[in-house]
This record gives structure tokens, sequence and C-alpha cells, in this order.
């Protein structure tokens, strides 16, 4: 079977997908570039903003068209959507998608391999050609497996599988063999206004530390180096077994000693809860990297609250001073947004304001978009004008753009180790080189910064010490 399979939104699907092809390629499937030269298409969606909605069903309308010409020869086409879309509305998903084979909750996923395989077999059936001339039988309504909702109890068994999915994966099969994601933790109980991950991604649960350590080890030993733990709200990880606890920290210490881990990253983490021990682990751990993408949202107090996020301005800014005080060269990035109900213009310089006080190695800035089934959507009145919010979207990005290339040009004349995690976007549309003939190769600092230079193609997935000598708001740029 040949596979397309495209992933929209944050790490967490990222991981998912990567976990899946894993599965994939062990079948001996192939994965493909394009939607149209596959027998499956599949796609991990996103439901934080109704953008990444959107983009969906405009490729499910395509596909739904292209499976109907596929049937119409024989051929099957199977079309799967998986993740928090699916989750959110498995219903309207039916309903917009007529041609849709699979719609598969984030808790269901280790499913999808034998789904994708009666999914074919049904419509392969469907469409053979009958010696009489009996109509062929009509396609089956796709099959939806959904999770358990926060009200009701959880599905125990489903998240077995789903760990054993993140234990058993296979440490061969993945994108970088420098680098790895590590999933410590699943759901969220922040309840943000704006979001709907808490409904679709369940509530807060943390992996058993030893699965952890023991899939941490296994990719060491396949040639990782660098790990990145990945959580909806990481730093909150905590897990209890009998009279043991461990904490973030707790966890970060144990996974440290690791022989041939050079990085320890962590993403992404909630202001409100990152304690003075988590940033004593950074300082003390020499692996543990100085980078902390810390959404804030917003610098207004009254939208904050408005939002549920569970801290002031002023929190804010204390927990950036003492992250500065503790851990000497830490970076900051953050997540914004504009628009949000009731956002005056005073408001909005709040955050500009914060901005510059801060001086965030980049940012993501959003436009609100009311999310069904969230707090906000319920009670507060979208009335901020798009206008509005594409001028403040854009002041923004003008504020990170001047602060990120103040940040960046800071280190113009400092020598720097970065991972070489292979070629730059530039080096991607031009033509293979020459055996032994220099590119240009992009790498990571431990701060997270984005590194630019010429090399060879060998030096991929290796640490080479850089000397920066330019920079713009969102790279550096380096020689040997």
């Amino acid at each position: 079977m040949k596979i397309y399979l495209e992933t929209l939104g944050c790490q967490m699907n990222q991981l998912d997908s990567e976990l899946l092809l894993g599965r994939f390629r062990a079948r001996d499937w192939d994965i493909v570039d394009s939607a149209k030269d596959a027998d499956a298409v599949l796609y991990n969606t996103c439901s934080v903003r109704d953008l990444a909605e959107q983009k969906v069903y405009s490729r499910l309308g395509r596909d739904s068209r292209r499976k109907l010409d596929r049937n119409a020869i024989g051929r099957v086409y199977v079309i799967a959507v998986f993740g928090c879309m699916a989750q959110r509305d498995p219903k309207e998903l039916r309903r917009r998608c007529k041609g849709l084979d699979i719609i598969c909750a984030p808790g269901q996923i280790e499913k999808l391999p034998e789904l994708l395989e009666a999914a074919a077999d049904a419509q392969l059936a469907a469409i053979q050609p009958l010696e009489s001339d009996a109509l062929a039988a009509p396609a089956p309504m796709p099959a939806i497996f959904t999770d358990p909702k926060r009200t009701e109890a959880p599905d125990t068994a489903a998240e077995a599988r789903i760990d054993q999915l993140d234990l058993t994966r296979d440490p061969e099969l993945r994108s970088s063999k420098s680098q790895a994601f590590v999933r410590v933790a699943r759901g969220c109980n922040n309840f943000c206004s704006y979001c709907i991950v808490p409904y679709v991604r369940g509530p807060e649960r943390s992996r058993e530390p030893s699965h952890i350590l023991d899939e941490t080890r296994r990719l060491v030993g396949a040639g990782v180096s660098e790990v990145t733990l990945i959580g909806q709200t990481v730093n909150r990880y905590c897990h209890t077994a009998g009279d043991v606890t461990t904490s973030f920290a707790g966890l970060l210490e144990t996974l440290h000693d690791l022989d041939g881990l050079r990085r320890l990253r962590f993403v992404t983490s909630h202001p409100s809860g990152f304690g003075r021990e988590t940033l004593e682990a950074m300082r003390d751990l020499p692996k543990v990297c100085e980078y902390m993408h810390m959404p804030a949202q917003h610098g207004s107090d009254r939208l904050l609250a408005a939002m549920n996020r569970g801290y002031t301005r002023s929190d804010y800014d204390a927990l950036v001073d003492l992250a500065r005080e503790i851990v000497p060269g830490v970076t900051f990035a953050s997540d914004f947004i504009v628009g949000f109900p009731g956002e005056t213009e005073a408001e909005h310089q709040a955050t500009i304001d914060l901005m510059r006080r801060v001086q965030f190695k980049n940012s993501f800035v959003f436009k609100y978009s009311p999310r069904p089934g969230t707090a906000a959507a319920k009670t507060l009145t979208d009335d901020i004008s798009d206008e509005v919010k594409k001028r403040r979207n854009n002041e923004l990005l003008d504020i990170q753009r001047e602060t990120g290339l103040t940040h960046h040009r800071s280190y113009i004349g400092q020598q720097i180790e970065v991972l070489v995690t292979g070629k730059s976007r530039r080096s991607e549309k031009q033509d293979s080189p020459a055996t032994g003939e220099t590119m240009q190769l992009m790498g990571r600092t431990r701060g997270d910064h984005i590194v630019l230079f010429d090399g060879a193609q060998a030096m991929v997935d290796s640490y080479q010490t850089l000397t920066i000598t330019d920079a713009n708001d969102l790279a550096l740029f380096a020689t040997l």
C-alpha cells in the first residue's frame, strides 16, 4: 500500500505521525510525497485554529473527487482523518466529507494500520465488477473511533496501548538520525478559555518515568544525541507511584546521565507551572539546554484573566527575571494572541511592551478565532474586526522582527556549537551538489537559534563549532 501522510499542528502531532510512519514501514508500505500517488491519504489534524481545520476540509474535498475517479476504474483510495479534528466533531467531518473512510481520535491511533487494511478491503469489495447486472454494494460509512469525553470514564486499555506505541517505537525508523521527540505527558488541565485542547486531548496524564527512560535509552543507543521532551504542559510533569513522586526536575535528572545523550530539551512550558526547581535543574545539568518556549499570550492582566491563563503580567515578568538570574544565557520564545474579545488599544500596547521588555528570540503571533466548544466561544462576543486583528497582528510581527534582530546580532563574533540538522531551505531547492562539494547547511544552537553556514553534506547530524559572522531577525550566519 502507498501511504501519503500530512501533519498539521504541534509537536504531539509530529510525534504521532512519526510513530505511525514507523508502523507503516514495518509493514513494507511505501511512503509517498503526493496524495495523487497514494492508495491511502491520512491527515493528522489540529483544531487549535480555524485555519488549520479549513486546510483539511479543502484537502478532503479534493481527495473525495479523486476517490470517485479511482473507484470508477476499480482502484482503492482510502481517506483517513485522525488527531484533534477527529475528536472535536466527527459528525461534522462525516457530514462534510462523503468520501471519508476513517475518523480516529488521538488516543486511538494505534488502530490505524488495521483500520486502513480493513477500509481498503471493504472499498475493493464495493467497487469489484459483479458477474450479474446487479449494482455493486454501496461504500460503507466511515469507521469512527473517538476517545472518552472528560466527563466519562477513561479508556485505560486504549491509554496503555498508546503508551506501548511510544515505548515500542523502532529507533531506526525516524526522520532524523540525531534528534527525537519523547512524549512525557498527554492531555491538558489548563482550560484556557480560547483553547480546545483539554477537550480533544483529555486530562493531564504523566507517563511512567521508567518507560520514558527506557524509550530514551533506546533512541540514544540508535544514535540520537538530542532529545526533546514534549507535553501540552511539559513542565507540569508529575508522576506518583506508591510513595515515590517524580517531578519534572527529577525526570530531567534521571535522563541526564544517559551515555551518548548530548542535549536535552523540552516544550511547551506554561508560566504558572514553572518553578525554581526546574530552573535550577537547567543550571546544574549541563545537558539541559538553556531554552524556554513559554507562551505569554498577552501583556494585559484583564485579558490574561479572561483567557484563564492563571498568572498576571507581573508574574510573567518575575519568572523571566528569575530564569535569567538562575540560568545564564537562557533564551525565550513565546506565543501571542491578538484580537481577543474586548481587547483595547491600550491592552494591545501592553503586549508590545512585554515583547520589548523580554526580547524574545522568536514569537508566534496569531489572530484570535473562536473555537466551538471553548468557554470564550460560548460566553464572549468576537467583537474585534478582521481589519483590526490584521493590523495588530502585523504590529506584533514588526516588534518581533525588531527585537529578534537585536537578539540575534548580539551573537556576532561569538563561537557557538551547533548540531547540524540538514540542508538549508535554499540548498533543498537546488540540485544535489557533487560529492564533497559544499552547500548551505542548517544547524541549531543550545538556545534553539537557527544557524546557516557552508559545509559538506557529511556534516549533517554532527556537532560543529562555528563563528557567527552575521544575523537577521530569524537566523544566525556563520563560518566553520
